[in-house]
C-alpha cells in the first residue's frame, strides 16, 4: 500500500510539476517580450515600471551599474534619444522558485545610421524575473555586446 502511494505520488510530481514550472518560465519570458516592445516604443516611464525599485542593471551601453529608478530612467532616455531598437533572439530559462525565473539569451540592438542602413549591435542578456503581487518584474538585468 505504501509503495503504491509512493509510486502514485512520484508520478503526479513528474507529470504535474514540470508543466507548472514551464508555465512560470513562459509567463516570465512574456514579460521580457513586453519589455522589448516597450523599449522599442521609447516609453521611458513604462520601461522603468517593469523593474523592481531595487533592480540592478548593467546596461549594454553604460560603464556603470544602475540601481536607482532615476538612473534607470536616464539610461533608457538616452537609448530612446539614440532611437535604439531591440530584437529578441534565442533564449533559455530556468525556474529558481515559484516567484523567480532566470532568463538568458541573445538580442540585437539597432539604430539608424547616416547612410540609411541600420547599425546592428549583437548582444547577450540575462534577466532575473521576480513575481511581485502577481506581476513579473525585472530584479536584475545584465546586457553586454556579444563577442564574435
Amino acid at each position: 500500500m505504501i509503495m503504491k502511494f509512493l509510486v502514485s505520488t512520484l508520478f503526479a510530481v513528474a507529470v504535474v510539476i514540470p508543466p507548472a514550472l514551464a508555465d512560470e518560465r513562459e509567463d516570465a519570458y512574456a514579460s521580457i517580450e513586453r519589455w522589448s516592445e516597450t523599449f522599442n516604443s521609447g516609453d521611458i516611464e513604462q520601461i522603468a515600471r517593469m523593474y523592481t525599485n531595487d533592480a540592478l542593471v548593467l546596461g549594454t551601453f553604460s560603464p556603470d551599474m544602475t540601481s536607482k529608478p532615476d538612473d534607470l530612467r536616464a539610461y533608457f532616455k538616452a537609448a530612446a534619444a539614440a532611437k535604439l531598437q531591440v530584437k529578441l533572439g534565442d533564449h533559455s530559462a530556468v525556474t529558481l522558485a515559484d516567484d523567480a525565473v532566470a532568463i538568458a539569451g541573445f538580442y540585437d540592438f539597432s539604430k539608424p545610421a547616416a547612410d540609411g542602413h541600420p547599425v546592428v549591435v549583437p548582444a547577450r542578456f540575462s534577466f532575473v524575473m521576480v513575481k511581485k503581487e502577481g506581476i513579473w518584474k525585472i530584479a536584475h538585468h545584465h546586457s553586454s555586446v556579444r563577442p564574435k
